[in-house]
């Protein structure tokens, strides 16, 4: 009997042995997954508003151009668009993808239509703010500059200038 209560806790013991490196493991494996989910949210929120056409993803070049693109660095991000496109490593459609999204992106508010900049709300103190980082002071939640109502009524007459012309 006393054989069988040492087997026992043998294996009891090794069982609660398994038991915690199972549970570590796991909490390792959900650690990494968080902090490589925060770490790319920025690029994967910029690559929403881009939109996933145009075969993006399919080699470095053109990771790394939509990379310099989140991050602001649009002169370098055209640089390399035209070197990667005379390299054949990305095709013109996308090189036109990129480009137009690199002039949106680059846009300031002072650029806009002047029917546009005679609205009532138009925050004049951004003018010479460009659309990237309007957009940056509304992620970060800086409002050293402007109010939030500003920042967001810059942004949407940015971004939606098209159709805001189309109503007048």
């Amino acid at each position: 009997m006393s054989t069988r209560l040492v087997a026992h806790h043998t294996v009891t013991d090794w069982r609660a042995h398994h038991g915690r490196r199972m549970f570590l493991l796991w909490m390792l494996g959900w650690v990494v997954i968080l902090l490589g989910g925060c770490a790319s949210s920025r690029e994967a929120s910029f690559q929403e508003r881009m939109g996933s056409g145009g075969g993006f993803g399919r080699n470095s070049a053109e990771a790394r151009i939509v990379h310099l693109i989140s991050e602001g660095h649009f002169a370098e991000a055209e640089a390399l668009i035209v070197e990667s496109n005379t390299a054949g490593l990305l095709e013109e459609s996308a090189a036109t993808v990129l480009r137009k999204n690199i002039a949106e992106q680059s846009m300031k508010l002072g650029d806009i239509p002047a029917t546009l900049q005679r609205v009532a709300s138009f925050p004049a103190n951004l003018r010479e703010h460009t659309r990237f980082q309007i957009q940056r002071m509304l992620e970060r939640k800086d409002f050293s500059v402007a109010t939030k109502k500003e920042l967001q009524t810059a942004l949407k007459l940015l971004k939606e200038q098209k159709r805001l012309l189309e109503k007048n």
